[in-house]
């Protein structure tokens, strides 16, 4: 007798279930029933009209011999091995092979230890694309005793994930075992971010995650490029692991593409012939590819993927033509994510920083990384004030107008060095912030307060009725004296607290004006230090 499994809803014989189940649902699914009926067995078939036999249909997958089943099967997927990019066919599969993420991976590391010992609950993976988010998750699926599933932020919807939550319950009750769902691989989004990712979840799917992983019903295993902070639903954060991934160092990737060169070269799907020549890569070319990703582990291996299919489809392109052919390198910056807020910030320290060097080199990852010179400009009419400041230089705001004006006229790329002019002059211009520090404090002040009413002597007053009340009386118009004269501008209350332009102390700190004149001042001391 036939039963469906409560996990994936195929039939399994009611004997097997339990075994079924143990394996994740990974066994061969097998058929409701292999015996025929007599009446099917007894009929034989019928000729055709013609008097000729009819053709005989190739046997099922499921109804070939156990030698011709292997043998279809192994087929069929060593043609679907062969279709994956290189990236996937080498994907690590035990912690071992993995390369980086020493400080969660490494002998003692904390999430190596949690993945050994089975006890990992709920978990993000954050970090920048081709870090081995997916890989981690799918480790964690081989190495786990639970139940699996894995699904997709831009398919899945409310209903699919009750659907999936309904069975892991099931599962539970069955067997005590929970459902791993990994990864959900999302990049969580809020309505300010483009649609542009291929795993996004909405924050109401998120809703229904959340009572599954409170629970204990689920563990979530999620995979985010975006900041879990802003992308993910507090509920679910607060009862989630974060662990961060960081950016592949050059020595990491060339590990990781060596080892792909091994597994490519022994893949006798591919290399069938065992005369054929064995790729010309050699450790320069993989350290160039390695560089030129930027910390992209599957960039790298796509890249080398294609430098194989050219070193062995043509005899006439040269590692020269080669290495040029892959000159660009792979920038990650995504002008609607974190990489965008990182490094506009960083552009505008290096500014208020006084390093011109720094500056430009954070302009130049920002426009060819794709950004809106309109954005920078922008943004160098607030450092302009905020930084400079017009007691430091009276002209700096006319010249980042003038500078978004002429973005917005010439465009890219003849813009860049319009930009780069202002961001230099900036860096090297004295600063001064004695109005953004007396705004901040006066806003401050306001916000801390109650509304103090304005004094009745500077009150406007248009109609007799307010002259009555008092509206202006003994305001003093000073462009009528020959003299200075006084009067107060500020609340009563507030006359002994609102000196907001006066300077606030400053720090000194010996160690840092040191380290300052030793990098900066070739050495040289400080002219303002004293003379004692």
């Amino acid at each position: 007798m036939s039963v469906a499994c409560p996990a994936c809803g195929f039939s399994v014989p009611e004997a097997m279930l339990n075994s079924h189940l143990d394996l994740n649902c990974r066994a061969l699914q097998p058929t409701a029933s292999t015996s025929k009926a007599p009446s099917q067995a007894a009929s034989a078939p019928k000729p055709s009209s013609s008097g000729k036999a009819p053709a005989k249909r190739p046997a099922p997958l499921s109804a070939a011999g156990p030698s011709k089943r292997a043998k279809m099967a192994s087929t069929i997927s060593s043609t679907l091995e062969a279709a994956k990019p290189l990236a996937d066919r080498v994907r690590p599969t035990s912690l071992d092979d993995m390369a980086g993420q020493e400080h969660l991976l490494g002998k003692g590391a904390l999430l190596r230890s949690l993945i050994e010992k089975d006890a990992l609950g709920s978990l993000i993976l954050w970090g920048p694309p081709g870090t081995g988010k997916t890989t981690i998750a799918r480790l964690l699926a081989g190495s786990t005793h639970q139940t699996c599933r894995e699904l997709s932020g831009t398919s899945t919807g409310v209903a699919e994930l009750r659907k999936v939550l309904d069975e892991s319950l099931n599962v539970l009750k069955l067997t005590g075992k929970k459902t791993l769902v990994r990864p959900l691989d999302v990049t969580f989004l809020t309505r300010k971010l483009f649609l542009d990712e291929i795993h996004r979840l909405a924050k109401n799917v998120q809703d229904v995650l959340l009572p599954a992983v409170e629970s204990g019903q689920i563990s979530l295993c999620a995979a985010t490029t975006e900041n879990p902070s802003f992308r993910i639903i507090s509920a679910l954060l607060s009862r989630c692991r974060v662990f961060t991934l960081n950016k592949l160092g050059v020595n990491d990737c060339v590990a990781i593409l060596q080892r792909a060169l091994r597994l490519h070269t022994a893949d006798t799907i591919v290399l069938d012939d065992a005369d054929a020549t064995p790729p010309q890569i050699d450790e320069e070319l993989l350290r160039f590819l390695a560089t030129a990703c930027d910390g992209d582990a599957r960039v790298a291996l796509s890249s080398l993927e294609l430098a194989l299919a050219a070193t062995s489809t043509s005899s006439s392109i040269s590692r020269d033509d080669l290495i040029a052919g892959l000159r660009k390198a792979h920038l990650l910056y995504d002008r609607a994510g974190d990489s965008h807020f990182d490094t506009i910030s960083a552009l505008h320290k290096s500014i208020r920083g006084s390093d011109a060097n720094a500056a430009l080199y954070w302009l130049a990852r920002m426009l060819e990384g794709g950004e809106d010179p309109l954005y920078v400009a922008r943004r160098l009419i607030r450092i302009a004030v905020e930084d400079v400041g017009h007691e430091s230089d009276p002209t700096a705001l006319s010249s980042a107008l003038a500078a978004y004006q002429s973005c917005q006229l010439i465009g890219m790329p003849e813009c860049d060095v319009i930009l780069a002019e202002i961001v230099v002059r900036f860096a090297e211009a004295p600063k001064s912030t004695r109005v953004y520090g007396a705004y901040g404090r006066a806003k401050a002040l306001v916000r801390s307060e109650t509304a103090h009413p304005v004094p009745m002597h500077i009150r406007n007053a248009p109609t007799k009725l307010m002259k009555e009340l008092g509206y202006g009386r003994d305001y003093l118009y000073e462009p009528a004296y020959t003299h200075p004269v006084y009067q107060t501008f500020m609340p009563p209350d507030l006359a002994d607290r609102a000196d907001f332009l006066a300077q606030p102390a400053k720090l000194t700190d010996e160690s840092l004006l040191a380290e300052w004149e030793t990098q900066r001042n070739g050495g040289e001391p400080w002219a303002g230090r004293s003379a004692s």
